[in-house]
């Protein structure tokens, strides 16, 4: 394990660097941004180039540009990835890093080894409002909102971590944050992302967030949709999941049938199983009935435990969970059980920053298969 420092703390009592940062800009927009600095237009996509595919960490590295304009492309824009605090690697093949962002804040992004492909699960925000009550990211607050080049930044900074090809690599939505909670910085993150990872392999997590949604159904390229289900009826849902109250389990169900789905494409339920809570026989032909007719996989997860933020959750036992995940396969359905990743590294999601934090002052419940 490296650490660097525990909390969440500024780095610098410094002003913010007001260069815009082309870390999650995307290609088309990166031309437009330099053009005015480069004398042949071919030059602004070669630093697209740098940045995205060769994913370049400074001007400097760009050695086909003349150093007269990296110099000057230097003093104009920044190139900027958030900085490792920890980076925690697990017996299973799992790494978890804490990464702190320029105005002190910490996020986790978790790489995960899966069916001979590597699942990096990235944040979309620094906390999580919706506050579902197995979560600890829930419990740490609601955050802000990243970026396009703090989403991006991740994916950059476990890419060059792991030395992984790109043809291995999927991109899960289910770090910290509500990802439809934050369309405008996603939408631009994933406009970049696409350049180097087809949508195929990206999955955008919800928990049940109707208007983001519908707007990820309204995109020209969409990524493919998993939701957070957790429960078969409305009562025990809205207590898991409190924005379910909001959006109600009814309405939710109507608005995934209505979801445009490519030629083989699912939608995948997340189901975490909780003992004595939604893990019996019954609940697993209940949630076979509610998603019928909808062309889905379930992912069965077992609770990632956590006593010092939700005491009350128990994992079921390994029995309990095979008897769920066979009877929803009796009904029919596409099941895969995701024994939890990184159980010695603090892998779920908001773990490893809560024990951070709890040392200065005070989603992922597992991976979505990608195939």
């Amino acid at each position: 394990m490296k650490t660097v420092e525990d909390r969440d703390s500024p780095v610098t009592n410094d002003p913010p660097d007001p260069r815009p940062n082309l870390v999650g800009v995307p290609p088309s927009r990166i031309a437009n941004l330099i053009e005015p600095y480069v004398d042949r237009p071919f030059r602004a996509r070669q630093v697209g180039q740098w940045i995205i595919d060769r994913n370049a960490t400074g001007f400097a590295e760009m050695t086909n540009l003349t150093k007269e304009l990296r110099d000057e492309l230097g003093r104009r824009f920044r190139i900027a990835d958030p900085e490792i605090l920890e980076e925690s690697a697990s017996g299973d093949g799992s790494v978890k890093w804490l990464l702190r962002l320029t105005d002190g804040l910490t996020i986790e992004g978790v790489s995960m080894p899966v069916d001979g492909k590597l699942t990096m699960c990235l944040s979309s925000q620094t906390g999580c409002a919706v506050g579902c009550t197995f979560c600890v990211t829930g419990a740490l607050g609601a955050g802000r909102n990243l970026t396009p080049d703090e989403i991006v930044g991740q994916y950059r900074v476990m890419l060059r971590q792991l030395k992984a090809p790109v043809e291995r690599v999927n991109i899960v939505f289910m770090g910290m944050g509500e990802p439809l909670l934050n369309t405008t910085h996603l939408g631009a993150a994933l406009e970049t992302l696409y350049e180097r990872v087809s949508p195929k392999r990206i999955t955008v997590s919800t928990s049940g967030v109707l208007p983001g949604i519908t707007w990820l159904a309204g995109l020209p390229r969409r990524p493919k949709l998993a939701v957070s289900l957790n429960a078969p009826d409305q009562e025990r849902r809205q207590r898991l999941m409190p924005i379910a109250r909001r959006y109600r389990l009814p309405e939710l169900m109507a608005g995934l049938r209505g979801f445009p789905l490519e030629r083989g494409r699912r939608i995948t339920f997340e189901y975490v199983l909780i003992s004595d809570l939604n893990d019996q026989v019954a609940d697993a032909q209940a949630v076979a009935r509610l998603i019928r007719g909808i062309p889905a996989k379930v992912n069965v997860i077992p609770l990632n435990e956590d006593p010092q933020h939700f005491p009350e959750h128990r994992r079921p036992d390994d029995e309990t969970v095979n008897r769920f995940a066979a009877t929803l396969r009796d009904a029919g359905l596409t099941v895969t059980v995701r024994w939890s990743k990184g159980l010695d590294v603090d892998a779920a999601c908001g773990q490893l920053k809560g024990r951070h934090q709890g040392r200065g002052s005070r989603k992922s419940e597992g991976v979505v298969d990608s195939s």
